[in-house]
C-alpha cells in the first residue's frame, strides 16, 4: 500500500466548496504513479522499455466530497495481475479516519510503440506485491450506453488536456462529462470506460442520455466511433 496526506486546495473545489469531480482520478491516477516511482519501476524505468500503464477503467463510489481546507489520506494498492493487467484498488480518507471514496481501476501494461499488450514483468510483480480487494461492489468494466444518445457538444482537444504521450488525460473526460449534470448534484458513483485513446487535434462529438438517477456522456470521433463513456450514478431523484 501506498498513501499521500494531501490538504483540499482552493483551486481543487467548485463553487459549492468541495472537491471537483475530476479531482478524484487525477488524485488517484497520481498516487498510482508515485507508488511506481517509490518502487524504482515508474516512468524512468518503463520509458526506456517503450513501456506505459494504460488505463481502461475507473469505478469510484462517493461516500462523501471532501471541502476546502480539509486533509485527507488517498492511498492505493495493487491486488491482482493477471497477463498484462493490473487491478487496483484507492481510498480517500478523512483526517479522521471516516471513508469518504473508494474506487477500483483496471490498468493495461502495453508497449507503446506497437501498442500491445505486454504482460507484467517478475520483476515489477515482485516488487508491487498486492494486498487483499476492498470489501465494495465491482461493476463490469465496460458500460453499456443506452441506444438513444443526444448530442450535446463538439469538443476540440488542445494541448492543455494532454499527457506526456500526447492523449488526452485520463481525468479530462470526467471533467469535460461532469459539466453535462445538473449543476445541483450529487453524484455516488463515477464509471469511465476507455475503449480508444484521444489526441491532440481530434474533434471529439460529445453525446448524453438519462436513465432514472444515471446520466450517461460517451465521446465520439468524426467517424461516430465511441472512444470513452462515462457513467455518473446521482442519488435517488435527483436528474432531468
Amino acid at each position: 500500500m501506498y498513501e499521500l496526506t494531501v490538504r483540499i486546495h482552493f483551486s481543487d473545489i467548485d463553487s459549492h466548496n468541495k472537491l471537483r469531480l475530476y479531482e478524484l482520478p487525477k488524485y488517484f491516477q497520481d498516487v498510482s504513479i508515485e507508488h511506481s516511482e517509490s518502487l524504482g519501476v515508474g516512468i524512468p524505468y518503463l520509458v526506456p522499455k517503450h513501456l506505459a500503464w494504460l488505463l481502461t477503467s475507473w469505478q469510484i463510489d462517493i461516500r462523501r466530497l471532501p471541502e476546502y481546507h480539509e486533509k485527507v489520506t488517498v492511498r492505493t494498492w495493487p491486488y491482482a495481475f493477471k497477463g498484462a493487467f493490473g487491478y487496483r484498488n484507492y481510498e480517500m480518507l478523512a483526517e479522521d479516519g471516516e471513508v469518504l471514496v473508494q474506487a477500483y481501476a483496471l490498468w493495461l501494461h502495453t508497449d507503446i510503440q506497437q501498442m500491445k499488450p505486454v504482460a507484467t514483468s517478475e520483476e515489477e510483480l515482485e516488487k508491487y506485491g498486492f494486498e487483499p480487494k476492498l470489501d465494495m461492489e465491482y461493476t463490469p468494466r465496460k458500460i453499456t450506453l443506452p441506444s438513444q444518445m443526444e448530442v450535446v457538444d463538439r469538443v476540440p482537444v488542445p494541448y492543455h488536456l494532454a499527457d506526456m504521450y500526447r492523449h488526452m488525460n485520463n481525468a479530462m473526460y470526467v471533467d469535460i462529462a461532469s459539466d453535462y449534470l445538473p449543476e445541483q448534484r450529487n453524484v455516488k458513483r463515477i464509471r469511465v470506460d476507455y475503449r480508444k485513446q484521444v489526441r491532440v487535434g481530434d474533434v471529439l462529438t460529445v453525446k448524453r442520455a438519462w436513465e432514472d438517477n444515471h446520466c450517461y456522456v460517451a465521446f465520439f470521433d468524426e467517424a461516430n466511433d465511441m472512444h470513452v463513456s462515462t457513467e455518473f450514478v446521482l442519488n435517488e431523484n435527483e436528474g432531468e
